[in-house]
């Protein structure tokens, strides 16, 4: 299963910027979390990470189903404070459960681990090659 960040806590992240903003930081020439022009700078951030972490989702789970033979559980948005606190695209993959004795066999085993490994940097692989031909 592949899970990003769920757009549901952007009153959690507001809550964070402006605890973490003291007033004389905006005297100073810092971030107004109140300011229209940053809730929107900030909005906008957070919906092109989420569609870049959706992007990202896709690429290991094609190769964990495809290459891998694995089954998989779908893409699914999440709250998860791991997710919520990236700064940027973000991805957690849950490669199988501990309680399915065959999956825990598999995540447990030399093997299982690597072809994990190799799936995930074949990803990467992938999605940073997507990234750098959009900049050129």
């Amino acid at each position: 299963m592949m899970l990003v960040y769920a757009l549901k806590r952007t009153r959690e992240q507001q809550n964070e910027i402006k605890s973490n903003t003291l007033e004389e930081d905006i005297d100073n020439g810092g971030v107004d979390p109140n300011d229209p022009e940053t809730i929107i700078l900030t909005n906008e951030y957070n919906r092109k990470f989420r569609v870049r972490s959706i992007t990202m989702a896709n690429i290991p789970a094609n190769e964990f189903v495809d290459t891998d033979g694995r089954r998989l559980e779908g893409i699914r948005e999440q709250s998860l404070y791991v997710l919520c606190h990236a700064a940027m695209p973000s991805v957690l993959v849950e490669i199988g459960y501990i309680n399915n004795h065959e999956e825990e066999e598999y995540l447990n085993s030399e093997e299982g681990q690597e072809a994990i490994v190799n799936t995930i940097v074949r990803s990467i692989q992938v999605y940073k090659d997507k990234v750098e031909q959009v900049v050129r």
